[in-house]
């Protein structure tokens, strides 16, 4: 495993071991809003993992196809956190009177 590897998933690791550090009951909403940001990078690190892996194994017909739709899915998997974050920060901020 190369350097640039390790380096996602100590960066993953940090981010998990960040959001479990309280539980989800005790957060207050900007906690929240971090806890979200956070699962999103994992699963950005897991794309990037799964699209490094692909491009270093040999070209194997199922292996490279389970990898390519795996990075798939983590990309919809942040995208979806990302916008549940952006959700959940529109719904809790104050509302601005005019």
């Amino acid at each position: 495993m190369d350097h640039h590897t390790y380096h996602y998933i100590t960066e993953a690791a940090d981010a998990l071991t960040a959001t479990g550090a309280h539980t989800v009951q005790s957060l207050s909403a900007d906690q929240h809003l971090i806890a979200l940001s956070d699962l999103a990078t994992i699963a950005g690190l897991l794309g990037e993992l799964a699209t490094q892996t692909r491009r270093q194994l040999p070209a194997w017909a199922t292996v490279g196809a389970h990898l390519e739709q795996a990075e798939q899915h983590a990309a919809d998997l942040r995208r979806s956190l990302n916008h549940a974050c952006a959700t959940f920060a529109f719904t809790t901020s104050p509302s601005t009177a005019a």
